[in-house]
């Protein structure tokens, strides 16, 4: 009977599993959601019981599938993780959580952010680690636990993040894959291993942190108790795996510099290096890829969690006849304006609303918006790459047609959408797989988006005023940010 391969991915708001034969046909996918609670402003928490609920349904549900298509448990020879990235969650010796989970969308670290800025200077931080420090690192958070819940704090024997919380549950040890670890402030990408000036400046011993090793490398067989629980016979292996966004890339085939926009809860544009990247301007993050001689150009921006708080938040009512409106213009930075420019203190904007305006208008301006961000972020990783022709796309925004030819307008250049949208979970079971996956190619449905010439032009026009309305809005923020931290 041939082998199976699951691929895990512990996202933000849901749990996903993937069943794939080692001929790479996928056989199953099993689906669960759970919250993220917001208990004050920028504050985006979870329970990390949540986290192994999750995974054990989802697996429990491809199990099932697999045995009706006559795979035996025995089969399913390893699993994967693909996971949220830099989620922090503090826990005692034995891997039990002590408080909620630290989403990476969390903000409430500001003031220990500024602190550790002045502490060490701007350019510390991305060039021991990849990437600037911001109110949503971990780096950060950690401060903020030390100032604000010391009674937390001392209890602390750990700091984990998602891959290696849920290693500790199904093995017994706390490992974290290369590329999670590379998403945290406290991993060097250029040695692949963790920062000891960083370290040092949090306090923080390397015994409190996972060991990290290569995406691939196998863990340890799963302990007989995770694994009664979950359907799966003791003898499966867990194998290191990646950050949803790594992950993502690799499932979707992304090598050289060909680039993936991964459109989820967050929308990311991906790109693969085979050298390590500096960008002088310290603006795009690096962190490493799924193979030693790897590296990633990560670019995050706000993606389908503001789409979802729009649908969510107001009710539609009647749809309105088409009319000579003024389109609106809509940053849709509702935590913050992330990649390409780090401006924390942008907040989320409509401009140009009117009585004749409807919720469709407000709507299609914010679809505008996140495709505006997504050519913001393609024209700075160009600075490094040269031109990107076009753009493979995975995520949940790819199920429509309308969002693509959007983007592609927006961006002027094709866009492929990939037959597969849970790329992060076929990217952990292609690395679940190890060899068996080198011929893996995944449904080959591809569907293809070009321009439209008027489409493009009229888009080139509104991305302009976009910029214009952005820039404008900056000293605003910038003076209430001011402001807010002078009264706190």
């Amino acid at each position: 009977m041939a082998s199976v391969y699951l691929g895990v991915d512990i996202g933000t708001t849901s749990a996903k599993c993937l069943a794939v034969r080692d001929d790479g046909e996928v056989l199953a996918l099993g689906q669960h959601a759970y919250g993220l609670s917001h208990p004050h402003q920028d504050w985006a928490e979870q329970d990390p019981e949540d986290y192994w609920r999750g995974l054990a349904d989802v697996v429990g549900q491809c199990v099932n599938d697999c045995a009706a298509k006559g795979q035996a448990k025995e089969d399913i020879a390893a699993l994967a993780l693909s996971t949220q990235g830099d989620t922090l969650i503090a826990t005692d010796q034995e891997g039990l959580p002590l408080a909620p989970a630290l989403s990476w969308m969390d903000k409430r670290a500001e003031a220990e952010c500024h602190e550790l800025i002045g502490e060490t200077g701007k350019s510390f931080w991305y060039k021991e680690t990849g990437m600037g420090l911001t109110a949503l690192s971990s780096a950060a958070k950690i401060r903020w636990l030390a100032r604000n819940a010391p009674q937390v704090f001392s209890r602390i024997a750990r700091f984990s993040w998602v891959p290696d919380f849920l290693a500790n549950r199904l093995c017994g040890t706390f490992v974290a894959d290369v590329p999670s670890a590379s998403w945290t402030p406290l991993f060097s990408p250029h040695a692949r291993d963790w920062s000891e000036p960083v370290l040092s400046l949090l306090q923080v011993s390397r015994e409190m942190l996972p060991v990290a090793v290569e995406s691939g490398t196998v863990i340890a067989d799963l302990r007989r108790d995770p694994a009664n629980e979950l359907g799966l016979a003791p003898s499966t292996r867990l194998v290191a795996g990646a950050f949803d966004q790594a992950a993502a890339a690799h499932g979707a085939g992304a090598a050289g510099f060909r680039s993936v926009l991964c459109c989820g809860t967050a929308w990311v544009l991906y790109a693969v290096s085979h050298v390590p990247v500096v960008d002088e301007l310290e603006q795009i993050p690096v962190c490493c890829h799924t193979a030693p001689n790897e590296w990633g150009m990560v670019l995050p921006f706000t993606g389908g969690s503001a789409y979802d708080w729009l649908r969510d938040t107001f009710h539609r009512g009647a749809r309105r006849p088409e009319g000579q409106r003024q389109p609106l213009v809509f940053v849709p930075h509702l935590y913050g304006g992330l990649s390409p420019d780090w401006r924390g203190e942008s907040k989320g904007s409509i401009l140009g609303l009117t009585m004749s305006h409807s919720y469709e208008d407000v709507e299609l301006a914010l679809m505008r918006g996140l495709a505006f961000e997504a050519r913001r972020n393609v024209e700075a990783a160009e600075r490094l790459c040269g031109r990107i022709p076009a753009l493979r796309m995975v995520g949940g925004a790819g199920k429509s047609a309308t969002w693509p030819q959007i983007i592609a307008n927006a961006l002027d250049r094709p866009v492929e959408v990939s037959g597969l949208l849970e790329s992060g979970a076929y990217g952990a079971a292609k690395l679940a797989a190890g060899e068996a996956s080198a011929q893996w190619e995944g449904p080959r449905q591809a569907r293809g988006f070009t321009p439209d010439p008027d489409a493009a032009a009229d888009m080139q026009a509104q991305y302009a005023r976009y910029l214009r309305c952005y820039q404008a809005l900056l000293p605003l923020y910038e003076e209430e940010a001011k402001t807010r931290s002078q009264s706190d």
